[in-house]
């Protein structure tokens, strides 16, 4: 008799520990497990780090169309620099080799 609830018990704690794995297995791979929330979160901070350069583009952005609208030494440095303009006083030598 002794033996039986030795071997019931054995076979008990044998369950509950297959029944404890198949859980913490499920946990870590399964379907928002730990690994989906470790790849989640370094999604998450990429996105922050993408969402904070793109906000200092937009200020850049909006400080340029400032000085656009009201600067005109602004304006005539973006026509030299960007368009290759130059003044109305001003001539242009292309000297070649």
């Amino acid at each position: 008799m002794m033996m039986d609830d030795s071997r019931g018990k054995r076979f008990f704690l044998l369950a509950i520990g297959v029944v404890l794995a198949i859980i913490i297995v499920f946990t870590i791979i399964g379907e928002n497990g730990l690994v989906d929330v470790i790849r989640l979160s370094k999604e998450r901070e990429r996105i922050v780090l993408k969402k904070k350069a793109l906000e200092e583009e937009n200020r850049e952005l909006v400080r340029k169309i400032e000085l656009l609208k009201r600067d005109n030494r602004y304006i005539e440095e973006v026509a030299r620099r960007e368009l290759g303009m130059i003044g109305k006083d001003e001539m242009l030598y292309i000297i070649e080799e």
